[in-house]
């Protein structure tokens, strides 16, 4: 079967397994008030939440990624949450897989899905139908890898993963360990540069493999989002975050997996294991998840299928009202044009 047949017929298999009816998406920086907003959403819409978040995925890493409260998914049914322990692989390949079968089940249950995350890859995997190399994990390949990072420091990798693929290189952060050791662990185990996974959509993002999705997007002024991740931290540090990372340590998880690595983790590990100060890790943390918002708001910029609601001078009921209002007003759009719809 040639490739383009191929994703045609996976094209076919999505639409039957949703339907043809709207897949509702809701994305948004971290910060910015997704949960609250995407709880009433749900409710109004008899939908089921599907979680799109990297770190969501662990089971005990539940105040450092804002997980839903028990409270919430009892009164909301959730997905795609503690999927495996922390010291266990998980990736995009694995998150698509996952997030399809339990799109297939909604649609046999005839019940609407709203995906809620910000997590860029996964996105992008799973709308728009991002190239995924087809490379499992190979352990001891990235643990060598690992080990040349923590001996000669990432920016060795870098100019390898610059070498060897520049493509990649220019769209991976500098900063990020685990995409460029993973682009290595790509070409060491394929052959292949990572980048010659990826299909040309990366350039022109569209919702490829969901076509009838309609996403909206929160977003607020810089200076409101700022102040809404500190007063999140603050939360976060107040709910018993530290104390949730002594837990993990002492059920004898190292410090060093990817998931304890993750935006929050990997800071207050240090504060835990007493390497840093509070103030510290608060100040680091903070530096990192203004580097990571600016990043998630690149990449969303990129992708004009989503409508945008400004969070910044309306309440969360006001949100809510315009979220409900674009979703209710594209699946009638498309229910018109002879598509079928929830409306």
């Amino acid at each position: 079967m040639e490739p383009s047949d191929a994703r045609h017929q996976h094209q076919r298999a999505n639409n039957l397994a949703t339907g043809g009816s709207p897949l509702f998406v809701l994305l948004g920086p971290t910060a910015v008030g997704k949960t609250d907003v995407s709880l009433a959403v749900a409710e109004t819409l008899g939908a089921e939440i599907l979680s799109c978040d990297s770190v969501a995925v662990y089971r005990y890493l539940d105040i450092g990624s804002a997980k839903p409260s028990l409270e919430d998914r009892e009164r909301i049914p959730h997905h795609l949450l503690d999927l495996v322990n922390p010291d266990e692989e998980y990736n995009v390949a694995l998150y698509v897989q996952d997030a399809e079968a339990v799109l297939s089940d909604l649609a046999k249950r005839e019940r609407p899905a709203l995906i809620v995350g910000g997590t860029a890859l996964y996105l992008s995997a799973l709308l728009e139908g991002l190239d995924l190399p087809m490379a499992p994990p190979n352990p001891a390949i990235r643990q060598f890898l690992h080990q040349q990072a923590d001996a000669s420091g990432l920016d060795f990798l870098r100019r390898r993963l610059e070498a060897l693929d520049p493509i990649a290189a220019a769209r991976i952060h500098p900063h990020d360990r685990v995409r460029t050791i993973r682009a290595l662990e790509v070409y060491e185990v394929t052959g292949r540069p990572i980048s010659s996974f990826w299909h040309s959509r990366l350039l022109h993002p569209q919702l490829s493999r969901y076509p009838q999705a309609i996403v909206v997007g929160l977003t607020c002024e810089r200076s409101v989002l700022w102040q809404r991740l500190t007063s999140r931290l603050e939360r976060l540090l107040r709910l018993g975050w530290l104390d949730e990372i002594q837990s993990l340590l002492d059920r004898g998880y190292s410090p060093h997996l990817k998931s304890l690595r993750s935006l929050g983790y990997r800071e207050f590990t240090q504060v835990v294991l007493g390497n840093w100060s509070l103030e510290k890790g608060k100040e680091e943390y903070l530096r990192r998840a203004k580097a990571f918002a600016k990043r998630q708001m690149t990449w969303f910029a990129k992708r004009r299928y989503i409508h945008w609601v400004d969070t910044t001078h309306i309440t969360t009921k006001e949100v809510v009202q315009q979220v409900l209002s674009i979703f209710r007003q594209k699946g009638k759009g498309d229910k018109d044009s002879g598509k079928s719809a929830l409306y």
